[in-house]
């Protein structure tokens, strides 16, 4: 690796020295008295200072920078602002999301205003907000430019995923639909739109063939049922960073949702049997759920975990294969993000997603779809509430939104208090023995803190921040190290793209010293 340190040449003024040939008789030393040498040598020097000073390592100008505005810093009470960016009027949707916001102190402003430090957004907006390429520092979106290629359900699914069922792009993939099902005429098929509308199990003789925007997808017969009810799960996923990638998943609970009516005897022509819609059956009237959720207090997936024991199974199985199934599915579509990401001048950007999945008989996990702006309305169960809140309150904590005193001032805490350089320092032994305080030139210095870049402090800075808020979300990339000794590094590295390796690499090195960064 070549030093990321920049040398930016100090300006000189283009006039020349001149000494006064008449000068006037003062007590002080004239100019003319002084050698010409020693002024030559004092400009020498003052460039030559210069040039050191901007060639300190960045991690020292960033802190010292920092250190200079702290007095500014606390006594600025500024109230944090957000706005909201929605295609309904109507914002029911969002009232869980104002009512954390305002428990935090925040105040809203109009999104046409800009200056707001927050960007809620319902809805896709950069397509209509051109301005969101040049956020200021401070500013923060709930959206990636390019999430689309994990939330659009036709993309998504034609992916060729081992856990999503085979699925064909229509009218496209027409010949290779048919081919498929000649050779497996036993199984089932969807045929599904981006508007997720008229699903419906049909033969192949039914598929619509010239349905633009669509897709018809392979149906797991055999599901896993709980009092004889299909279901999907929804795990909460959030997205703090692209290239390199870092994102978690809410464990805090996880939505279950049923459907009314139960599976067998199957019945194509009754949606109520296999698709989860708005009017689901909740955790709560779900019978040999109940006793655990209402009796007991338990979670919606403690409610669900007790039951498969009841059936002498291991719910433990379940959620490693969850976590596989997410990192796998950010780390295929990432590089079509990263395209998108490029017009953008700063990557003040986060992701909150819920992926569904299911699954069938053996708990196997399936992908279903991942959902932009999920949704987070208790309008129709209540119960949920409760949910919705503490999936955004850790939300929050973890991307840096933080509840303010009702001055403002708790806001501005110098963030040297809260990661410092050593808090990012990893391998000691090995930058010295490279010596990567003098020079980056090799690999084994990517990770010395001299050999930083702006832009690569900043990342660490704020992945050490993450770890230090996250309330109740679990890293899953970089992937957690559940057996240090039986985690390579090498081997888990070797398909990464240059920054993910990076990345991946600081947190096995975190991990080494302190077991807490494992997972």
């Amino acid at each position: 690796m070549t030093s990321n340190l920049r040398t930016e040449g100090a300006e000189q003024s283009n006039d020349d020295v001149k000494l006064e040939e008449n000068p006037v008789k003062t007590s002080r030393p004239s100019l003319a008295t002084i050698p010409l040498r020693s002024v030559m040598l004092f400009l020498a020097a003052t460039v030559l200072t210069a040039i050191l000073i901007e060639l300190l390592p960045h991690y020292k100008r960033y802190s010292n920078k920092e250190n200079s505005n702290n007095e500014t810093n606390i006594t600025d009470s500024r109230f944090p602002t957000y706005a909201i960016y929605s295609q309904d009027p109507v914002e029911d949707h969002l009232v869980h999301v104002v009512h954390v916001l305002h428990k935090f102190g925040y105040k809203r402003v109009q999104f046409e205003e800009g200056g707001w430090d927050l960007l809620w957004a319902h809805d896709y907006p950069f397509r209509v907000l051109p301005n969101l390429k040049n956020l200021a520092t401070d500013q923060l979106v709930n959206h990636f430019p390019g999430c689309g290629y994990l939330t659009n359900k036709v993309d998504l699914c034609t992916t060729r995923l081992p856990f999503l069922p085979r699925a064909f792009r229509l009218p496209q993939q027409r010949d290779e639909f048919l081919e498929y099902a000649e050779a497996n005429p036993e199984a089932l098929f969807v045929q599904k739109h981006n508007e997720h509308r008229h699903i419906k199990v049909r033969p192949p003789t039914e598929i619509a063939f010239n349905s633009n925007d669509s897709f018809v997808q392979e149906f797991i017969q055999k599901p896993f049922l709980v009092d004889g009810h299909k279901f999907d799960i929804g795990i909460y996923v959030v997205i703090t960073s692209i290239n390199p990638l870092r994102a978690y998943i809410y464990t805090g609970d996880v939505l279950f949702r049923y459907c009314p009516v139960k599976y067998y005897p199957f019945d194509a022509d009754n949606l109520d049997k296999y698709v989860v819609g708005d009017n689901y059956l909740p955790t709560w009237e779900v019978p040999s759920l109940g006793k655990y959720y209402n009796s007991y207090g338990g979670s919606m997936r403690g409610a669900f975990e007790a039951y498969v024991r009841d059936q002498s199974m291991d719910p433990s199985i379940i959620w490693p294969q969850v976590e596989h199934i997410i990192r796998s599915t950010l780390l295929a579509k990432e590089k079509d993000i990263i395209g998108s990401l490029r017009t953008y001048k700063t990557h003040n950007f986060f992701d909150l997603l819920r992926f569904d999945l299911f699954i069938d008989e053996n708990l196997k996990v399936y992908l279903m779809e991942a959902n932009m702006s999920p949704n987070l309305s208790s309008a129709h169960f209540k119960p949920n509430s409760l949910l919705y809140e503490q999936v955004i309150y850790s939300v929050f904590n973890l991307v840096g939104i933080l509840p303010v005193a009702e001055t403002g001032v708790s806001r501005n805490i110098p963030s040297e208090m809260v990661t410092a350089d050593k808090n990012l320092v990893t391998n000691l032994n090995k930058c010295a023995k490279y010596n990567c305080d003098k020079s980056c030139n090799r690999d084994e210095c990517d990770l010395c803190l001299p050999c930083l870049s702006g832009s690569q402090y900043d990342w660490l800075k704020r992945a050490h921040e993450e770890h230090l808020h996250r309330v109740d979300m679990k890293r899953i990339f970089p992937k957690p190290i559940l057996d240090m000794k039986a985690f390579d590094i090498d081997s888990e590295t070797k398909n990464m793209s240059k920054r993910n390796e990076w990345i991946t690499r600081w947190f096995y090195n975190k991990c080494a010293y302190d077991r807490t960064w494992c997972t």
